[in-house]
């Protein structure tokens, strides 16, 4: 993909800091790998609407140090041991490195914003970051909990679907583009239909693809959309016992899956990407549309 290598040389230049164990860690999870969607994203949405993609790099890379600090911070909070096929980061380092440099990649992501961007787009991610924490904070007050698919869209607009929004506000400011809140919105559709496409793989999955054993959701007490879709055909109370640890989780992670949960949430994510394609059909055609269409089809595709 054009521009992966550009984005990947800067995140990891960007990482300059005095303290050598906090370059330790976060080279450690920056190459540990990821699909950079975000951060490509960013720079395509600033080629589609005119200008010089390549002015939205360090946007694009602090936007992926966000996300970055995000998983340090949420593997610290649920207690990770594996992420992206290793070991993670609080796991190797310890929980409070991994914390401070998760703190680390805010404030750096920070000031790229101020330094590259302006205030608008640092008004859009901060709001984005304080949405995040929100979402995770809600996610966690609802461990153990059924909870209603209104519930469960508030959680992942939070935690993950505001940053991909971000990241096309922000690659629209910096292309000029004055429509720049109906590109939010498709990265809005698109980071809920990834969301919705990685709690499918949760129930069924491949492990060693996805880096991680399936069900951790389940086994944390997470009630998500697979679950969520055939509730009416599930005891309830046989639900609720296996969200608190009190049954086999396994056996309702089976169910979910026979009963066509992992497939009703592929549905809904498509559901999702085709909005995103709708809107997408008001802006101009051209190479960097058609690189954003193709990352589209990707994250419904993937299956990692």
């Amino acid at each position: 993909m054009k521009f992966l290598d550009t984005i990947e040389e800067r995140l990891l230049k960007e990482l300059n800091p005095k303290v050598k164990l906090v370059l330790k860690t976060g080279k450690y999870i920056v190459e540990s790998g990821g699909k950079r969607l975000r951060p490509l994203f960013t720079v395509l949405t600033c080629g589609m609407c005119g200008q010089e993609p390549e002015r939205a790099v360090p946007l694009g890379v602090g936007l992926e140090y966000i996300h970055v600090a995000s998983l340090l911070h949420d593997d610290v909070v649920d207690g990770a041991e594996r992420r992206r096929g290793k070991k993670s980061a609080n796991l190797v380092f310890g929980n409070g490195v991994a914390v401070l440099t998760g703190d680390y990649m805010y404030a750096k992501a920070l000031h790229l914003f101020s330094t590259y961007g302006n205030v608008e787009m640092i008004k859009l991610v901060s709001q984005a970051v304080m949405d995040m924490a929100e979402g995770q904070v809600l996610e966690i007050s609802k461990v153990g909990d059924i909870i209603s698919e209104e519930e469960y869209f508030q959680i992942i607009d939070g935690k993950t679907a505001v940053l991909f929004g971000a990241c096309f506000g922000v690659g629209a400011l910096a292309g000029s583009c004055k429509n720049w809140e109906k590109l939010y919105e498709v990265g809005l559709r698109i980071g809920r239909a990834f969301q919705l496409i990685d709690d499918a793989l949760d129930y069924e999955g491949n492990p060693e693809t996805l880096g991680k054993p399936v069900g951790n959701d389940l086994k944390e007490g997470k009630c998500t959309y697979p679950l969520i879709s055939v509730l009416e055909l599930l005891d309830k109370e046989e639900v609720k016992k296996a969200l608190r640890g009190l049954s086999d989780y396994e056996t309702l992670r089976q169910k979910v899956i026979e009963l066509g949960g992992v497939e009703k949430t592929k549905e809904r994510a498509k559901k999702e990407l085709k909005m995103a394609k709708e809107i997408l059909k008001g802006f101009p055609e051209n190479e960097y549309k058609k690189d954003i269409l193709g990352l589209i089809d990707f994250v419904i595709n993937r299956n990692i």
